[in-house]
């Protein structure tokens, strides 16, 4: 399948719904391919071909972008990890891995930046993380990128730095914050509202929040976000776990039911997933709502991608093995002939 005939201003312009699938990391977790801890995804230098597997699962499903998945794989992460040597060949081979499924499926492919959790602010450090996200940034374009996805940034300060390096290389950015504190404010306590209009006004295509709420506490702050920002220019990726108003991220979750699972994250979270009933309901809502780009970060599968699809209007492949009665194998035969 071709791609890149249309890019993702050209779909947005015409009133398209991006769906993106995110999620790698834990998908990839779950799989025993990454270690909880510093998160780096150095699996990738040795079996790429796992990699791979994750994409065709999402696209499979019905995404219409193919991330590369170099969240945590910028210069401060490899360094910790005793392994910033590498640093250009993890990005260069997880971006090749992702066009390689791009161009098969057709998706938009996206580079991918993060934050650091080093910044400070002072000019010294502005000046560190400008250069760890030039080449990040450099990189992706190198190989293709139709666009960059900024996300789960904690600052405001930080989102700045990052979208100018991204507007350097003319390419256009997905800049979301993660309310990890669920207290609505970036960690430099500026309202979450407020920094993404200071954002878009600086030249984003899209700006909004992934990862941290579920898709209901979520839904609370995208509301407050669409009373700044046009909600066409509004982006809302929730993680897969079910949080609530008393516990409203998945570093807030306790397990009542097994306290030997506390605290919940990292490790725990498998107890928390929502279910496809959710993710129906949260993607209507972000229809009402006017949103045009939307998706599931963290404990994301492509049963959840195939149910937002699925209530876009969409029949991806992965429908073709959809059962629509909610029937299962026919339980109530069974019971029938008990």
């Amino acid at each position: 399948m071709e791609r890149g005939k249309r890019g993702l201003v050209d779909r947005l312009n015409a009133g398209e719904t991006i769906l993106c699938a995110e999620g790698y990391l834990l998908a990839l977790s779950r799989m025993g391919y990454l270690s909880r801890g510093v998160w780096v995804p150095e699996f990738i230098l040795e079996h790429p071909e796992v990699l791979r597997t994750v994409h065709y699962e999402f696209t499979h499903a019905g995404t219409d972008v193919t991330e590369a998945f170099q969240y945590y794989t910028h210069r401060e992460k490899m360094r910790e990890i005793g392994r910033e040597e590498d640093l250009e060949e993890i990005n260069r081979i997880a971006l090749r891995v992702a066009k390689q499924v791009a161009d098969e499926t057709g998706t938009l492919l996206a580079g991918c930046v993060t934050k650091t959790c080093t910044y400070t602010g002072t000019l010294e450090n502005r000046k560190e993380l400008r250069e760890i996200f030039d080449e990040q940034v450099r990189w992706s374009k190198e190989e293709g990128a139709d666009y960059i996805i900024a996300e789960t940034l904690l600052y405001l300060g930080e989102a700045e730095i990052v979208l100018d390096v991204i507007k350097s290389h003319g390419l256009p950015a997905v800049v979301s914050f993660a309310d990890r504190r669920a207290c609505m404010r970036t960690m430099d306590d500026v309202p979450i509202a407020k920094a993404c209009k200071t954002i878009l006004e600086q030249g984003a295509t899209l700006v909004g929040v992934n990862c941290s709420h579920g898709p209901d506490t979520m839904l609370e702050v995208v509301k407050e976000i669409v009373k700044e920002v046009p909600p066409e220019k509004v982006c809302a990726l929730p993680v897969a776990y079910r949080t609530t108003k008393e516990e409203p991220t998945f570093f807030h979750l306790t397990d009542k039911h097994c306290p030997a699972n506390n605290p919940v994250f990292p490790h725990g979270l498998d107890a928390f997933q929502v279910c496809q009933a959710e993710i129906v309901q949260f993607t209507k809502q972000c229809v009402e709502l006017g949103l045009k780009y939307i998706g599931i970060c963290c404990g994301n599968a492509g049963v959840y991608t195939r149910a937002m699809a699925e209530t876009l209007g969409r029949k991806p492949a992965a429908s073709r093995y959809h059962d629509p009665t909610k029937r299962g194998y026919s339980l109530e035969k069974l019971i029938k002939k008990n």
